[in-house]
């Protein structure tokens, strides 16, 4: 039986594959050629295929980067990115912790700086009036951070309900300001405020 031997249609596949090409080939040449040229240089492309449009990638990467409004596709993915990095930093917590160990040791100059801003900007928003049993109840709120970080294997931080550097208002340092959440969502909070 013809179908069944191997050889057989693997020579009938190549003479139609090529006489298709060949039909393929005369059907082009026939065809009349319309001047086309590259969108970013105006060199002349009818040699390339049919729906090349640029000369070359570079001129194709060029003139996208020209044509995008960066600022605009930023903040139309702003918060699905926000919520992909913190998914993807709590999914190998031990690994994220150890890269931004390392990072922190290359920069430790900056780390620095960002501990003695946020040192001081606490100092400004701890009232004088605090009493020690205020600063009791504050060290209670970090001592519970932390036993809730130990029993539940992820992290939990001491959120300022009303942020410490908001946009539109700034908190105090004081117990009836902070609150024990989850971290993810104290770092997806960010410093935004939404009044209730």
């Amino acid at each position: 039986m013809p179908y069944k031997d191997l050889e057989l249609r693997k020579a009938r596949n190549k003479e139609y594959v090529a006489l298709y090409r060949l039909r393929l080939k005369e059907k082009l040449a026939a065809q009349p050629k319309e001047d086309r040229f590259c969108k970013f240089c105006k060199v002349d492309i009818k040699h390339k295929r049919s729906g090349a449009t640029f000369c070359s990638r570079e001129h194709k990467r060029m003139f996208s980067d020209a044509q995008r409004d960066y600022l605009a596709e930023y903040q139309k993915n702003k918060l699905r990115r926000q919520e992909l990095s913190l998914k993807r930093y709590y999914v190998n917590h031990e690994k994220s912790k150890e890269l931004q160990r390392s990072r922190q040791k290359n920069r430790l100059d900056a780390c620095a700086t960002y501990e003695a801003k946020r040192r001081a900007e606490k100092l400004k928003r701890t009232p004088k009036w605090l009493t020690a049993h205020d600063a009791k109840v504050i060290d209670g709120f970090y001592s519970i951070s932390a036993m809730l970080t130990r029993e539940n294997k992820e992290p939990w931080h001491v959120d300022h309900i009303v942020p410490l550097r908001g946009k539109l208002v700034s908190g105090l340092h004081v117990p009836s300001n902070l609150q024990v959440i989850r971290g993810v969502e104290n770092i997806g909070k960010n410093n935004r405020y939404e009044v209730v």
